[in-house]
């Protein structure tokens, strides 16, 4: 008997929810947890300038298309924004994971280990709150080199 995870049967709902709007179908049911606080799934890493308190750096972090500070991740998933999640939970939190962008079991490790540490539900989703609680890396503009994690 093979044993579906709850993520990835999140992740199909989803799918199957775009799938069913771009038919003209309706679905019917309860958005799951993360998708009640989240918008759209994350789609790809964003280098976010912050013009104000430190001009010459960026972060790299998950972001969508619209509002890309509702964004979520989960297991199962893959992309360039699960590839910024893996290269920040490596950069700020000393993990040693492929930065392959594959959200598996030891990026949902690794983030259900940062999600207790700095205080936020340990599910293994990546959503709006993780990202708020999270230290994110600085980057420097001219060389590219990690400034710091803050």
């Amino acid at each position: 008997m093979i044993k579906i995870r709850s993520r990835r049967a999140k992740s199909a709902t989803a799918a199957g929810a775009l799938l069913a709007g771009l038919l003209g179908g309706v679905l019917a049911g309860a958005p799951s947890a993360t998708a009640a606080a989240a918008d759209s799934p994350c789609s790809y890493g964003a280098y976010l300038y912050n013009k104000v308190t430190n001009p010459t750096s960026y972060k790299y972090v998950p972001y969508a298309t619209g509002d890309g500070s509702k964004c979520w991740l989960d297991w199962g998933m893959s992309n360039t924004a699960v590839r910024a999640l893996q290269k920040n939970l490596n950069s700020c939190y000393g993990y040693r994971l492929a930065t392959d962008g594959d959200f598996g079991d030891l990026t949902e490790s690794a983030l259900i280990s940062v999600q207790k540490k700095v205080g936020v539900r340990a599910d293994g989703d990546y959503g709006p709150n993780t990202r708020d609680a999270m230290a994110w890396a600085n980057y420097s503009m001219e060389t590219g080199a990690r400034i710091s994690c803050n």
